[in-house]
Parts: C-alpha cells; sequence; structure tokens
C-alpha cells in the first residue's frame, strides 16, 4: 500500500470516528453537563469547563485536518497547498494538556471522552508528521 492510499485509509476511518466523538461530546455538553454542574464546587466547574473547551478545540483542529485531508483525495487541493503551513495540525498547547484527564476532578464521562480525544489527537498528529515526510521525499 502506498504512503497516500495508506492515509486516504487513514483519514476516512479517523473521519468517521471524530465524527462520532464530536456528537458523543455535544450530547455530553448539551444533557449530562447540565445535571453534573449543579453538584460541582465553583472551582471544579471552572475546571469542567476549561476541560470541555480543551474537548472541542481539540476535537475541532482534529476536524480541519482531515477536511483538508479529504479534500486532497477528492482532487479540491493539492497536496502541496495542504502542506503549507497553514493546513498543519495546530493548537498544541492547547490539545497537548500538562495534566491527564485521570489527575483531575473530572466527570467520569467528560474523562473518557477527554482520553478519547487525546488518543486521537495523538494519532492525527502522527499522520500530520508522516504526511509531512513524505510530501517533502516527493511520495
Amino acid at each position: 500500500m502506498t504512503g497516500h492510499a495508506q492515509l486516504a485509509k487513514f483519514i476516512d476511518r479517523t473521519y468517521g470516528e471524530t465524527l462520532q466523538l464530536l456528537e458523543e461530546a455535544r450530547d455530553y455538553s448539551v444533557h449530562d453537563w447540565k445535571e453534573e454542574s449543579d453538584h460541582l464546587p465553583a472551582i471544579e466547574t471552572i475546571q469542567v469547563n476549561k476541560e470541555r473547551m480543551r474537548l472541542t478545540a481539540r476535537l475541532s483542529v482534529i476536524m480541519a485536518w482531515l477536511m483538508v485531508h479529504k479534500a486532497v483525495s477528492a482532487g479540491e487541493m493539492t497536496p502541496a497547498q495542504a502542506q503549507s503551513d497553514t493546513y498543519h495540525l495546530t493548537a498544541h498547547d492547547v490539545c497537548l494538556p500538562g495534566d491527564s484527564a485521570e489527575e483531575l476532578k473530572l466527570p467520569d464521562r467528560l474523562k473518557r471522552l477527554l482520553n478519547r480525544s487525546f488518543e486521537l489527537y495523538g494519532r492525527v498528529s502522527k499522520m500530520d508528521r508522516m504526511a509531512q515526510r513524505q510530501f517533502a521525499k516527493g511520495v
């Protein structure tokens, strides 16, 4: 399997996974969060809101990266355009936190969403670096 075919397969699979995780995060924010927030002290509410924003940012950055690479597969963008600095995976300072979700006092469902999104971000980050190397080699 060529590097481009491997990347296309990864993008299709990861797009579905990201979309599912986005829907779960939305459901959590709209439904479950309201019930949980009534029982939290103010400082924990602030921490939870910070991590909810991190989750949203992480998933948004992942989805943007995937959409760029889907556009390349569809012929709507060139590989050179996709490899410009504008389209690389970004927001590492927000998406790669110093604290793990397990160390924070967060609701269990939010911890699971954060951990899954963190793992997903790591895989996409690895693919971004691999795509950059392949493009530099002209593969």
